[in-house]
């Protein structure tokens, strides 16, 4: 028989040994095991457990004890940010679910060992929590200890999967896909020639989490106010960007870039940009729209917030808060490019999944948000968060900055007569021109879903109609009377090529035709320039004059060949370029004009990994790529993005790739976990850029070996 000698009170209180934070099975529970960080994170409206050891036996009739929660930099009682949660070691206080509040309960006691478990309600505050624990004996406050977590905190997130909170997401595989999945596509190019750009999110790396924390906190942004998305989206938006306060990164539409700097183009992930923040604590230079998009992701993930990057082509940039979208000509037919608002191949936001408490009923749902440096909202830099809903229903009137992502997507183009005197005169209206293939990522697979009817009514209904005419009176403009039948005897499209490669010759088409009984004497011109992907027109490719008889009733191809040699040497490393097309009536004076952006397709980088990998076992794989083009490519660099990468991410080649040339190098994976895994890169030079590729793998157990 075995003699037990039970440890009896002896007048001190009970001594913190150590806390066990049950990382693994909290982490299974909550659905934050892949969390790099070294303390316990846990979301909110669910409970979690932790065991405390004592210097001696527990004694459940005499012992008292107090867990402490301690949120922000001074937490106080009575503004929530101390949490006093008193435990009765005998077990009649167990931890309670569904009480709006925290609790704490006992749910085992093992001699010197204590089971608690901790419930937090949906609506806590979101961030991190220091952790104390209080003993006495009885009541008798002389004999009190206070233990101090030192070296763990908690990190408290939003709770797609709890119902309670405002951050809820029913649906398995959306919740897998817009919180869970690190991976991701951003879609880039024009609107006939697109791609999903590959892209490494990685929120559960470190700094992500840590940054978004870190961006609270310098945004000032209070205690009370961080139980909400909305403060983190605003917060987010506006410090991802470094204009107003030293943000993350540091936006650059310009053509040539500092030696040694980071182009756009060459990123491929977030984890990286945001190492270099929190390393160097100052802006990381530079990046554009899909940039910070895929940054904004990977941060609002990281915190639990559903969120996802969304593209439009044929996005517009209204300059005066008219929503319209607005282009001027002179009675010559000239340009006149400094009146203009900008109209971007493509721009990349995001939208966020919540509830929207501080609206009506009707706007939960999708939130449009956006990180790219361009309007001013409440006096910063940043963008939404604006209802989904709202946008489509030309609700421009609500929170956040509605009237801004309205214009973006279905303001009218409209096209004007810039008379001498100044006085202006509505040449055409396009309500087709803005806001098309509005794009993300489809749930499970890369494929492009498309979201334009999210966004507004199909164009030409009876109900765009009156969105747009209800808009109108609440824009810039309202007492101008715009909308109204024109006379017009010409039909203009432009055809442009939708899957032309980079080094290949192809048609531009003008298609005009002739709605009116007469026949008609027209002149014009097409012109073919580079440009940038914000629609800003650079070189000239080619520029052809015509003059031509269009019978009535009759349709008329004007088509503008463009050779190889036409724009290799002019074309940017975007390979985007832009047609402007105007014309005359000669018989009734009728001016048309109109534009169209269309990219190239570019060659891709190839991979060749092992057949079978292994979590936490290193293999080596092979990125490579051939120059498909005439002319050779200077300081080319390639870029790796992906967890599983343990070697040097970027390679700059030190020789030029000639034509027809293939380089490679090869790299060292080392997957921390098992199953679908992905490696992302991207190659710049000087001639060519945005050359990407990707490779998934799926990584096998660590006990177990394909036979």
């Amino acid at each position: 028989m075995v003699n037990i000698v039970i440890q009896t009170v002896t007048g001190q209180a009970l001594q913190v040994s150590s806390i066990d934070f049950h990382k693994s099975k909290n982490g299974s529970d909550h659905h934050t095991w892949e969390y790099e960080v070294n303390d316990l994170v846990v979301r909110r409206g669910k409970v979690f457990s932790i065991t405390i050891s004592f210097d001696r036996d527990v004694d459940v009739e005499t012992d008292s004890l107090v867990v402490q929660l301690a949120f922000g930099s001074r937490p106080q009682e009575s503004k929530e940010t101390l949490l006093r949660l008193k435990l009765n070691l005998e077990g009649k206080n167990k931890v309670s679910t569904k009480a709006s509040q925290w609790s704490a309960g006992v749910h085992k006691v093992d001699r010197t060992n204590l089971e608690v478990q901790i419930f937090s309600p949906a609506n806590a505050l979101v961030g991190k929590y220091g952790l104390f624990i209080e003993t006495m004996v009885g009541k008798d406050e002389k004999t009190l200890r206070r233990y101090e977590s030192e070296d763990e905190e908690i990190y408290l997130l939003f709770n797609p999967w709890c119902e309670a909170d405002v951050v809820y997401m029913s649906d398995g595989d959306d919740r897998y896909e817009y919180v869970l999945n690190d991976h991701g596509r951003i879609w880039v190019g024009s609107a006939s020639n697109n791609n999903g750009r590959p892209w490494y999110f990685g929120q559960f790396d470190n700094p992500v989490l840590d940054a978004v924390l870190l961006l609270m906190d310098r945004a000032e942004i209070g205690d009370a106010a961080r139980r909400s998305p909305i403060s983190f989206v605003r917060t987010v938006s506006a410090l991802v960007n470094s204009n107003d306060d030293d943000g993350v990164l540091e936006g650059r539409w310009t053509k040539k870039y500092p030696k040694g700097s980071h182009v756009p183009w060459s990123w491929s992930g977030s984890v990286r940009i945001l190492q270099e923040f929190m390393q160097h604590n100052k802006p990381v230079q530079f990046g554009q729209c899909w940039v910070f998009s895929g940054l904004v992701t990977s941060l609002l993930r990281a915190i639990g917030i559903p969120t996802r990057c969304v593209t439009n082509f044929e996005s517009a940039h209204d300059r005066d808060s008219s929503m319209t979208i607005d282009s001027h000509f002179d009675e010559d037919g000239e340009p006149l490019t400094w009146m203009n608002d900008s109209v971007w191949n493509f721009h990349v936001w995001n939208e966020s999944y919540f509830r929207r408490l501080d609206l009506p009923d009707g706007y939960d749902g999708w939130q449009a948000h956006d990180a790219t440096p361009q309007e001013v909202s409440e006096g910063v830099t940043r963008c939404g968060p604006a209802p989904v809903k709202a946008v489509k229903e030309g609700h421009v009137y609500l929170n956040y900055d509605v009237a801004f992502i309205f214009s973006e997507v279905n303001g009218d183009k409209v096209t004007w007569k810039v008379l001498p005197n100044d006085e202006m005169i509505v040449m055409d209206i396009n309500s087709h021109a803005i806001g098309k293939h509005i794009s993300t990522k489809a749930v499970g697979s890369n494929f492009r879903h498309d979201l334009t009817l999210d966004y507004k009514y199909p164009e030409g209904s009876l109900e765009e109609k009156k969105v747009v005419e209800f808009v109108h009176q609440h824009s810039s403009r309202a007492g101008f009377h715009i909308y109204g039948e024109r006379e017009k005897d010409i039909d203009l499209h432009l055809v442009t090529p939708s899957s032309a490669s980079i080094g290949e010759n192809f048609q531009i088409v003008l298609r005009m035709k002739n709605k009116s009984k007469e026949d008609h004497q027209i002149e014009g011109r097409v012109t073919v320039l580079s440009s940038f992907y914000t629609g800003v027109p650079d070189k000239r490719i080619k520029s052809t004059k015509y003059d031509v008889e269009v019978t009535a009733g009759e349709e008329n191809d004007l088509i503008l060949d463009i050779v190889c040699e036409d724009y290799m040497n002019k074309l940017n490393p975007e390979a985007t370029m832009i047609v402007y097309a105007s014309l005359n009536v000669k018989a009734t004076k009728q001016q048309f004009a109109l534009s169209e952006p269309f990219s190239l397709s570019k060659p891709s980088l190839d991979f060749t990994i092992p057949d079978v990998i292994v979590a936490k076992q290193q293999v080596t794989g092979t990125v490579s790529f051939t120059n498909p083009l005439e002319v050779s490519l200077t300081s080319a660099t390639i870029c790796l993005d992906g967890t599983s990468i343990i070697s040097d991410q970027v390679h700059p080649l030190k020789k030029a790739i000639k034509p027809g040339e293939k380089v490679s190098f090869d790299f060292t994976i080392c997957p921390r976990r098992q199953g679908l895994c992905e490696i992302e890169a991207t190659l710049t030079s000087d001639q060519l850029s945005g050359v990407d590729g990707s490779v998934e793998f799926i990584v096998q157990p660590a006990d177990q070996k394909k036979q």
